[in-house]
């Protein structure tokens, strides 16, 4: 017996199934005997034996696949979260009046519990969220108004440093130089510093809360 004989026979012996699972079924052992090679042909037809063998298992297998409890159970796992709500449906249906009143009446009170609870908890996490998002901004808004600061203060001791010149002495005029050097170099820096955070850690910080969010969503 050669593979074309094999094959033809297995393909009558599974006449019977249907033909997009017959035809399934023909395509695994054709790359079976593919993946094999011309030169394991042997080896392969002594491995799976008789093809009437091979053809009830296939036979059985699609049965079992095919099975009632194989479609109640595919019907189960398509209900999913609706067949639970369907079935706790029908037991409060089928309770009296006065266990009805106790359901909902527990309901009620569990409601009334949780409710604030997690109002509490959301109003809390929000909470600290706009107080990290307030201190966020205050970084980014001192920074620039300690620079115009400096700045304002290096020009105001220029000038008070022009107007001792004429009529003050050379300790003030020198103090007044030095404050206006430590102004300028105070401007200089919170100015690098608004520079860094505008450029550098503005936009790494608003691409963390857009990951965060695209995160969120993923889950959800």
């Amino acid at each position: 017996m050669n593979r074309t004989e094999f094959m033809q026979r297995l393909q009558r012996a599974i006449a019977g199934m249907p033909e997009e699972e017959r035809r399934r079924a023909v395509e695994y052992y054709e790359n079976y005997f593919d993946e094999a090679g011309p030169e394991n042909e042997a080896e392969v037809l002594h491995t799976l034996g008789a093809p009437e063998k091979v053809a009830a298992d296939i036979l059985r297998e699609f049965r079992d696949v095919s099975g009632p409890g194989a479609q109640d159970g595919g019907a189960r796992g398509e209900s999913g979260a609706k067949g639970y709500a369907g079935r706790a449906k029908a037991r409060f249906c089928e309770m009296d009046g006065g266990q009805k009143v106790l359901v909902l009446a527990l309901a009620a009170v569990a409601a009334v519990c949780v409710v604030p609870v997690c109002v509490g908890l959301i109003g809390g996490v929000g909470g600290l969220l706009f107080g990290l998002l307030a201190a966020v901004a205050a970084v980014f808004c001192i920074a620039p108004i300690l620079s115009i600061t400096a700045w304002v203060c290096a020009a105001l001791f220029v000038f008070a440093a022009v107007t001792t010149a004429t009529v003050g002495t050379a300790a003030e005029l020198l103090l007044l130089v030095g404050l206006t050097l430590v102004s300028a170099g105070l401007g200089i820096l919170f100015w690098k510093l608004t520079v860094y955070l505008f450029r550098k850690l503005f936009p790494a910080l608003l691409n963390g809360i857009a990951g965060l969010f695209r995160g969120l969503f993923h889950r959800s």
